[in-house]
Formats: C-alpha cells, structure tokens, sequence
C-alpha cells in the first residue's frame, strides 16, 4: 500500500512541476506548454487462470507537448516574425562556430534582430536559416545607382521573402525564410528557451518556403505568445494540489496504523 501511495505522490509532485513551469513561461514568446503524462503499474505475474492484474500504481512519462497556435501580438517591429499555421523556424549554429556539423533547433519564438555582421539572429545570437539551411545576411550598405547606400528598411512579406532598402527607394532581395515541418511533432526534444530538436519519434523535418505544402504564412510585425492559459493552469495546480495532499493525508494515516499494529 505504502508504494502505491507513494506513486500517487510522486505523480502530483510531478504535475505540479509541470504546471509550475508552464506557469513560469507564460510570457515567453512562442513557448509551448506541456501536459504531465502517466500510465498504470501493473504486477508482474504468470497466473494464466486469471484476467485480473494487481495494480501497484503509477509513474509519469515523458510530458506531451501542446503545439497548438498561440495568439498574436502586434509589435510592429520588422524582423518581428509570427508563424500563422503549421511549421517552425529553423535555427543554426552560432555564427562562427564550425557549420560542418550543424546542430539544428526549431522554434516559434520569432524575436530576431540583426547582429553587428548583418546576421538575422535570435535574441540570444542563433542565426536564422533560409534557402539551402544558411544564414541570412543583410549587407548594412549596399550601391545603388545614386552610389553606395546605407540599410533603411527591412520588409518580410507573408512567403518569407526578406526585402532591403537602402537610401530612399532601392528594394533588393535578401533572402528568403524556411520552415520545418515533422511527421510527429509531438516527438520532438524540448531543450528550453522556446526550442525544440529531432529526434527519432519525431522524425527528420522536412524543409519549404512559409505557405508550401501544409505550411502556415508568415506575418511580420507579430509575435506568437505562449499558448499557456493562466487561469486553465492555476486551476489545474489547485486540483492537484489536493490529490497531493489527498494521498499524503492517505500514506500518514497508513502509517499511524503501522505503528500502532507494531506496538501491540
């Protein structure tokens, strides 16, 4: 008895630190909640003559994630990037780091900026990857036919084309954004900070230009928020809460009675 009461507070314990954490990140820009996941301990036994296995209680699993779109807020900034629909932005190597053997991570926190090189990076440094998985580069000057130009606009339209403008009225093309698709997103790794990696459940991604395929569109000047409702999650910590306290009330009252058989 004492063991399964035991699971049944380790179970809360850990939905509580599930809850905790999505809690926390309620303000992180394209972060994905989790949902705490359990299944039943059975015995092992080698009674054919019976249909009935003894349960011994239960364990957590690995959390499932909840991919499903978050809302949108209006930010105006230009490398501000928000993935309407299905797909994640891809995410390389730090800059000068050896590209040879690319770490790729996936996200849809889309906060970028350009860094000192003209890199569109995250707010951490990790570059945005376009055509052929490589960094894009916007060029801080560029000629133009009034001579050389500095940058003044960056545009990114609803297909990931990236557009510079320098002087007045020079448009040039960039770049051009991709986004990963998986065959099982719910495999993939969370490593923190709004990013995800492959792994063999989820799949090898599959790369496209925003609106190919199944493929949602981009819409700068948007940011994605978490999709953690806060009051859905404070609810849930208080129901959890009490089956924590539940079976703690449950094992003292196991043991109060063990003590009192084993002093007779």
């Amino acid at each position: 008895m004492f063991q399964i009461i035991r699971t049944g507070i380790d179970a809360s314990n850990r939905d509580l630190a599930v809850i905790s954490n999505n809690i926390a990140n309620a303000g992180t820009n394209g972060f994905k909640r989790s949902e705490a996941q359990f299944e039943d301990v059975f015995m092992n036994h080698h009674d054919i003559s019976t249909t009935k296995a003894k349960g011994l209680g239960v364990k957590t699993i690995k959390p499932r994630q909840n991919f499903s779109q978050g809302s949108l807020q209006q930010t105006n900034g230009s490398l501000d990037l928000a993935i309407m629909g299905e797909g994640f932005f891809v995410l390389g190597n730090p800059i000068g780091r050896d590209t040879d053997d690319q770490d790729l991570s996936f996200s849809r926190d889309g906060s970028f900026q350009l860094d000192r090189l003209g890199n569109i990076v995250t707010t951490d440094g990790l570059p945005l990857l376009g055509v052929g998985q490589s960094p894009i580069n916007i060029p801080f000057k560029s000629s133009t036919d009034e001579g050389e130009a500095m940058l003044t606009e960056v545009s990114v339209n609803n297909d990931g084309i990236i557009e510079a403008t320098y002087g007045l009225d020079t448009r040039v093309e960039a770049g051009k954004v991709i986004l990963a698709d998986f065959i099982n997103e719910f495999g993939l790794k969370n490593i923190g900070s709004s990013r995800f990696q492959q792994t063999s459940e989820s799949g090898i991604p599959t790369f496209a230009a925003p609106k190919e395929e199944t493929l949602g569109k981009i819409q700068a000047g948007f940011l994605e928020k978490s999709n953690t409702d806060i009051t859905d999650e404070i609810t849930l910590m208080l129901r959890t809460q009490q089956a924590f306290n539940g079976c703690s009330k449950i094992l003292q009252s196991e043991i109060d009675v063990t003590k009192k058989l084993s002093a007779r």
